[in-house]
Parts: C-alpha cells; structure tokens; sequence
C-alpha cells in the first residue's frame, strides 16, 4: 500500500513538471546586494512585469520574489528538453522535434516575458517545424496565438516577417503574392535562408500566374541562395524547376525530334530539356541527400547529349549509270 502511494505521488509530480517546469538561470543584479555577489544562481518559476519568483535550490519549497528593476539581466540554462528538441530538428525528423518543442513551450510558458527564455525560443522553433514540412495551415493556427516579445536573435525576429509570405502561400493568393513578395525582398537585407524562402514562394506565385520563365528564375534564385543550410526548401525549388521543365511545350518538342535531323540543338526547348537533365544528375550525386529522383523525372536521364544515338542520314534518290537521275517512265 505504502508502495503504490508512493507511486502515486511521484506520478503526479512527473505530471505537473510535464506541465510546468523551473528554468536554471543565471540572475545578474544591477549592483551587489547586501554587499554580496552581484549575480546568483536560481531556479526561476514564474515572472511578471514588475518582479522575478524563484527558489535557490531545486527541491525548495520555498519561493523567492526580486523586483525587475533590481535584475540587470537573466542568462537562462539550456534545459535538457530543448536540447533533444534540437537533436531531433538538426537530425531533420521534424514531426518528432515539434511534439519536443511543443512540450518545451508549454514547462516554461510561465516565463514568456523574460527575455532569451527557453518557452518563447521553443515556440519559434515548432513554428519552423511547420515550415520545413510545408504544413501552412499548423503554421497559421500556431502563429495567430504565438507571443514573440521575448525573441532577442535578429534573424529569428526577421523570420516573423517572412511568415507572411508563406501565408500568401496557403490562401494561393497569386498576384498578392507576386507584388508581396518584390516588396519584401526590398525591405532590407535579408540573409541567404530568408531569401530562399522568399524567392521560392515568388516562384510558386509566378507559376501560378502562368508566367513560368520568370518563375524558373526565381525557383533558380531560391536554390542558389541559401543551397547547403535549406535542404528542403533546395530540394522543392529543383522540383519546381522539373515541374515547369517537364510540362513545357518546347521541351516536349526537343523530345520529339531528340537525335533525328530536324532537330535543333539551339531551340529554346532543347535548352531547357538539358537543364532538366543536369538538374537530375544533381539530384542524384547530391541535392537528394539519399533521397531517390521522383519517378515522373527519371525519363530525363535518357536525353543526355552522351547518349544521343547518331542520326541516320536519309536516303538519296536512284541514278543511272550515267551519274543522271533516271527518267520517268512515260505512260502507256
């Protein structure tokens, strides 16, 4: 009896340290108090804004409070939580990080105003999740109620702002999207993740709008410019580009006349069906990271210009023996 008491007991207090958890921080006072350190080490379990609650050890049951303005800033520990969140994200099992994330974000939301805290860093990062697997609608759903004040990276602030672009995305909002999309990019300077992201989208609206060279452009835009830290977003923008390559007329006309005399080596199609073909090689040697060439893209490999069978001339008309051409039979 006393066994499963016990058990009990320790049941629930794993619950509710699912549900909210002590962030191990670092508090630094604007001046030494009481003549002593000018920092210290805490367990903080809640904050406002106007004073800071906190135990000096972790099995305390006692709770400390210290106005704000006392605290010249707070350097927060990172919890083991958030660290296997980030393994699972860098490891780009992305389901699993956010589910991670998730939980991160609630243990410490009681903290969401202090600034560097692992709850509001946690819930930008469940946002991303949603980005890298093109799930708008969770991006939407999660982004109406997420609470950002306390973000203090640059770049993670500016990826706030590109969010709007992915929501163009999700209501396929074209020529919104066409105009929204130029305007962003003109902001300001943005780094190489940001305008991958940027230009992918413009491509998508491009294509949309049925303008699909400068939609290739912007796809190509996106895959130049951030190409070995947006694996994913690197890999749809060369699908898009095999999309729009597969699906144009003057390509499907270079496939037609591929290694016959009527074919014309400088047509805009051919020129595109060749950068169909190197565009799968890439796939294959890198771009795919492992991942095998979708199979509607396959038949691109077979017009490689090192396997172009040789055209058979065509056969000449008869002569006589006198080197003239034989004349016609007259009729009868």
């Amino acid at each position: 009896m006393k066994k499963l008491i016990l058990g009990t007991i320790f049941l629930i207090a794993s619950l509710v340290r699912l549900s909210a958890a002590d962030a191990l921080a670092l508090l630094v006072y604007t001046e030494p108090v009481n003549g002593q350190d000018d920092m210290m080490k805490v367990w903080i379990t809640a904050a406002s804004s106007t004073q800071i609650e906190y135990k000096t050890t972790p099995q305390s049951l006692n709770r400390n409070r210290i106005k704000r303005t006392t605290v010249k800033s707070v350097y927060f520990f990172e919890p083991p939580i958030f660290k296997e969140a980030v393994e699972l994200y860098e490891s780009r099992d992305y389901r699993g990080a956010r589910e991670k994330f998730a939980e991160c974000k609630e243990a410490y939301d009681k903290l969401d105003n202090l600034k560097g805290n692992y709850g509001t860093l946690a819930g930008f990062y469940e946002l991303e999740t949603c980005r890298k697997m093109f799930d708008l609608e969770s991006l939407k759903k999660l982004l109406d109620g997420y609470q950002f004040g306390s973000l203090v990276r640059g770049h993670q602030r500016d990826q706030l702002e590109v969010y709007a672009v992915w929501d163009a995305v999700r209501t396929k909002s074209w020529a919104r999207l066409d105009s929204l999309a130029q305007e962003v990019l003109e902001k300001k300077k943005w780094i190489g993740a940001h305008v991958a992201q940027i230009k992918y989208c413009h491509g998508l609206a491009l294509e949309g709008l049925g303008r699909d060279t400068d939609a290739l452009i912007a796809f190509n835009g996106a895959f130049t410019a951030d190409y070995t830290a947006s694996e994913e977003l690197t890999q749809a923008a060369a699908l898009a580009c095999l999309r729009i390559i597969k699906a144009n007329d003057d390509v499907r006309l270079a496939i037609q006349l591929w290694g016959t005399e009527d074919e014309d080596v400088n047509s805009p199609g051919y020129f595109l069906l060749q950068e169909g073909v190197a565009m799968c090689d890439l796939w294959t040697k890198s771009l795919g990271g492992g991942k095998a060439l979708p199979s509607e893209y396959a038949s691109f490999l077979r017009y490689r210009e090192d396997s172009k069978p040789k055209v058979q001339p065509k056969a000449k008309p008869a002569e006589d023996e006198s080197g003239e051409d034989a004349p016609e039979e007259e009729e009868g």
